[in-house]
């Protein structure tokens, strides 16, 4: 039989490991190159199972790997949990190679404009006992998108502390070390993955956005679920996941609703916002990730865009794997769903039932008394002697983007001092409106 080399014993009985997990990063830097000088595979060169064998001590038929299984998003946040250990530990952590004689590699995580923090990418770290864990331990990242990995290696012996310390990284992820929790952050997807980027974050209050109060109501009870009510429905078992379609044409203010109910939660939850290839192709990575994040509002932006209905000729691929995805939601805590539709008739009824979206939010059509005061809004700050009412009668049928993009034009046109015959021109010659030129230029 074969006895590695870390097997070997000192004249007092101690082996190379416990020699070598007492001696300091110096000391064991020297004896790597020594035994370069003496032909030995530099340390650079191993392989990361090579790696882990050499400084756990143990046989290639001992080794064990306890392996993270979640949602990819997190590994950029692991590697993140990863680096503070290996600071927090530094003067005896032994950083080792990717493989195929790679150097170890870093990534960058964004953490907002201008502001960014390197983590291990590709690497194998070696934690000796007392750090991690009472056992030494190694911990592997490898962040490339076709085979993304976070593993402890450990002896068979040590397996329960690997798992234990597996799962202490995992927990940290919900809570203030994860530098991205609590963010407004964009979903996307780049090489076959989903990528999660932070977004400013949303300021808009309720009083920025003109709503009859019958809507109002139907969000509170929304919200409810994730404030006021929260603990009676964990307590009753009933749940504390919502999901919430909000309907109406374009430019009543759906997406403005959003912001303003993402807003209410500021940092209690974590937004995340959809684009139509994260909801076509990335639907369950996207509601993982609340894994990733604790409590998490997803926002998928005109839904009936990328779903549509099974009675159609498309496919429906992403209906189904939509349908399967908020069912298992059901697993989760804290997830809270508000998707917009310009038709919620375009949809799937199976996507509208109860579970899935448990309330159906129509905006309207803002009246003439709420036209009044989106100008006076938009206007008052001007303090010009203009009838709002007039001018609002004059846009019947407008909607409150139509009626901001007046204003807009009048400020544009004008700058600060018009009159109400000068903006109620602009209302009867519809100059306001985005024309389309539908002659042909070329032949």
């Amino acid at each position: 039989m074969m006895i590695h080399e870390s097997h070997r014993t000192a004249a007092d009985g101690r082996t190379l490991d416990a020699i070598l997990a007492n001696a300091s990063a110096e000391t064991r830097a020297t004896i790597g190159v020594l035994g370069e000088i003496l032909g030995q595979q530099p340390a650079s060169a191993l392989s990361p199972t090579s790696f882990a064998i050499v400084h756990l001590g143990v046989d290639a038929t001992l080794l064990a790997s306890t392996k993270y299984s979640g949602p990819s998003t997190s590994l950029a946040i692991l590697g993140n949990l990863l680096r503070i250990e290996m600071e927090r530990h530094s003067g005896g952590v032994i950083i080792g190679s990717p493989g195929d004689g790679l150097p170890p590699t870093w990534s960058q995580l964004d953490l907002g404009i201008d502001e960014k923090v390197s983590v291990p990418g590709r690497l194998i770290a070696f934690f000796p006992a007392g750090t991690l864990d009472s056992e030494p331990l190694c911990v592997l990242v490898d962040d490339r998108h076709w085979s993304r990995e976070f593993a402890i290696l450990s002896s068979s012996a040590g397996k329960p502390a690997a798992e234990l310390v597996l799962k202490r990284f995992c927990d940290r992820l919900k809570t203030a070390e994860n530098p991205l929790r609590g963010r407004v952050l964009e979903a996307t997807v780049v090489e076959g993955c989903l990528k999660l980027g932070i977004t400013p974050a949303l300021a808009n209050p309720r009083d920025s956005l003109i709503l009859p109060a019958e809507v109002w109501a139907e969000v509170d009870v929304f919200l409810a679920a994730a404030t006021s009510r929260r603990e009676i429905m964990r307590r009753l078992g009933l749940g504390t996941n919502r999901g919430m379609l909000v309907a109406g044409p374009p430019g009543v203010g759906k997406t403005h609703l959003v912001r303003v109910i993402a807003s209410e939660l500021g940092d209690r939850y974590t937004t995340i916002l959809a684009d139509a290839n994260a909801m076509r192709h990335m639907i369950a990575e996207l509601y993982g990730s609340s894994e990733t994040f604790g409590p998490t509002l997803v926002v998928l932006d005109d839904i009936d865009l990328v779903l549509g209905h099974r009675d159609s000729n498309g496919d429906n691929g992403a209906l189904a794997d939509f349908l399967a995805t908020l069912d298992g939601v059901l697993e989760r805590e804290a997830i809270l769903t508000i998707a917009t539709t310009n038709d919620p008739k375009a949809l799937d009824p199976a996507a509208q039932r109860s579970s899935r979206f448990d309330m159906v939010v129509t905006l309207p059509m803002p009246d003439e008394a709420s036209r009044t005061r989106i100008l006076e809004r938009h206007l008052g700050p001007l303090g010009l002697a203009i009838d709002y009412d007039a001018v609002a009668q004059s846009l019947e049928g407008a909607t409150g983007a139509d009626v901001k993009e007046v204003v807009r034009r009048a400020v544009l046109e004008y700058g600060e001092h018009f009159t109400q015959a000068q903006i109620l021109d602009i209302t009867k010659t519809g100059r306001w409106q985005a024309a389309v030129n539908r002659r042909r230029y070329l032949s």
